[in-house]
């Protein structure tokens, strides 16, 4: 770590990084889904979103109902580790715009969008619950964490490397939620090799970049005793450890169909969205971040 990222200790950047009214906002997500828990039965069951009679209202409204306490614990639980964990990596990045707007679109423009595509496969059912939106923050989660990684543990880090932990994501969920068969080893073997790749072209890069400034080396070792290093392994925990519980292996839960597909789409969407604004130049680091943390900063691309 340089001179200028050991002025302000890990505590000190986060104290101001965390701003109440961001917390506040997000806040207003467990509130809403219990405030819709406490209407009558009959009312949550209107919101619900039929498949086999859908409406433009319960398009939306569907992904904020609850039928059961357990169930409305999970998502809520969920809700606070995803989104709030996401929200704490990109502020400390930098990224506080693009997560808000990020969140914004997850919450306003996601719920009809994947409750129409959930009408591709035709069934006599309903679907509920704050899951797939969840699933949406998951994704976003594989993006902050590489951006974190870049302005706060090794600047040779670049969001064009953010798919290879997308595609380590993917080949989990392949494991742990499809039947085991050719197809799934498959789609794992597929995730895997291109991760691989990934991770490989940015060791390359690195090697290249170390030869080019030989002196220089020693500037990119995280400092694990910082706190630093440790805010990345926590959330690269969650976003790899999260498919596990998002992506159940016997599909049911309680005694309910866990939808898998929107839980993907969700998952997917989620990461595709921020990773191509960021990648378009649409959101860069706040300017200075790096003046609080681990050093001068560059550009994610």
């Amino acid at each position: 770590m340089d001179g200028s990222a050991a002025q302000r200790s890990f505590t000190a950047v986060l104290r101001d990084a965390v701003r109440v009214r961001d917390c506040l906002a997000l806040a207003a997500v467990p509130v809403l889904v219990a405030a819709v828990f406490l209407l009558p039965m009959e009312t949550r069951r209107a919101l619900a979103f039929a498949y086999h009679d859908p409406t433009a209202g319960s398009a939306y409204a569907a992904h904020f109902v609850h039928f059961r306490v357990e169930h409305l614990a999970a998502n809520v639980l969920a809700y606070v580790l995803l989104a709030g964990f996401g929200y704490v990596l990109a502020a400390l990045a930098g990224y506080r715009r693009l997560f808000a707007a990020t969140a914004v679109t997850f919450l306003i423009a996601f719920p009809p969008v994947l409750s129409a595509l959930n009408l591709t496969v035709p069934r006599r059912a309903i679907g509920y619950g704050l899951s797939g939106v969840n699933m949406a923050f998951a994704g976003l989660l594989g993006v902050v964490v590489v951006a974190y990684a870049s302005q706060r543990v090794d600047h040779r880090i670049r969001v064009r490397h953010a798919p290879g932990v997308f595609f380590g994501a993917l080949a989990i969920t392949a494991v742990v939620a499809l039947p085991s068969n050719t197809v799934s080893l498959a789609v794992a073997a597929a995730g895997v090799v291109v991760a691989s790749a990934y991770f490989v072209s940015a060791a390359l890069a690195w090697r290249t970049q170390s030869r080019r400034t030989p002196n220089s080396g020693s500037a990119f070792l995280p400092d694990v005793s910082s706190g630093w290093f440790d805010g990345g392994l926590l959330g690269s925990v969650l976003f790899f450890g999260y498919p596990f519980v998002g992506f159940p292996a016997r599909g049911a839960v309680g005694g309910t169909q866990v939808n898998l597909y929107v839980h993907l789409l969700g998952f997917c969407l989620g990461f595709i969205v921020p990773y191509v604004a960021v990648s378009m130049g649409l959101f860069d680091a706040d300017a200075g971040v790096a003046d609080s943390g681990r050093g001068a900063g560059d550009s994610m691309r």
